[in-house]
């Protein structure tokens, strides 16, 4: 009985705890629609030759940045959201996940690529020879955060298997391995026409996947708990 009790003790979510997951929810349709706005309206940006990070440099580049620091920072905040809900016998990593792709998201906007791909315009093809401080930092971070993205994923299938929730589970387990393989697309070799297109499929994925998951919580927090514990009649795909 006591166990039951403390799953189904979170399950009286209060209010703040749904804002700050809507808040993160936020984040991923946030961080796309200004970014594919922007490579539409940028002079010279090309999402087949340019990757976002790419629209964090010039004199519009504090747009991208700021939209790297504020969707970083709301998943973040979503990350805290998803940690109230979850009942305590229940494992943390995935807030945790969704907490460091948030940080890492963020330090992206303030740690920037080097001017690259003939972007900005007058800007040779290609990559330079030397590689800045800040740049290579942001080279981690990438790498960073989609490894977090990927270990979210398998967590959260995890959880929606033992929830009984097999159309999530199945989503989560796709969602991961694809965004990471079209993400790093453009490093898997060559330098053919439209090598940044994937990448750009792979933030959609991922964005899109993490945004989804932080909703659903927010939406039927008693999706939460284990089948067995839920109420009579909560069903969910």
């Amino acid at each position: 009985m006591k166990a039951a009790s403390a799953l189904l003790e979170p399950q009286r979510t209060d209010s703040s705890a749904r804002r700050l997951l809507l808040v993160g929810a936020g984040a991923g349709p946030l961080f796309v629609v200004s970014s594919v706005a922007q490579a539409v309206l940028r002079s010279g940006f090309d999402p087949r030759k340019h990757p976002p990070s790419a629209l964090a440099l010039g004199d519009a580049g504090w747009v991208q940045s700021g939209t790297f620091i504020v969707s970083g920072l709301f998943f973040v905040i979503g990350a805290v959201g998803l940690r109230r809900s979850l009942p305590p016998a229940e494992t943390r990593w995935a807030p945790r996940g969704i907490g460091i792709f948030g940080v890492a998201l963020a330090a992206g906007g303030i740690f920037v690529m080097d001017p690259a791909f003939g972007f900005p315009p007058g800007t040779p093809a290609g990559v330079g020879d030397e590689v800045s401080w800040h740049a290579a930092t942001h080279g981690v971070l990438f790498p960073l955060g989609f490894a977090t993205i990927l270990g979210t994923c398998f967590v959260m299938a995890n959880r929606y298997a033992r929830q009984g929730r097999r159309l999530a589970r199945w989503t989560s387990m796709i969602a991961g391995p694809v965004a990471l393989v079209l993400a790093s697309w453009p490093n898997l070799g060559g330098e053919p026409d439209g090598r940044f297109l994937p990448m750009w499929a792979g933030v959609v994925i991922a964005f899109g996947w993490l945004s989804a998951v932080l909703a659903d919580a927010a939406r039927n927090p008693t999706l939460n708990q284990p089948r067995e514990l839920r109420p009579e009649g909560s069903t969910a795909p």
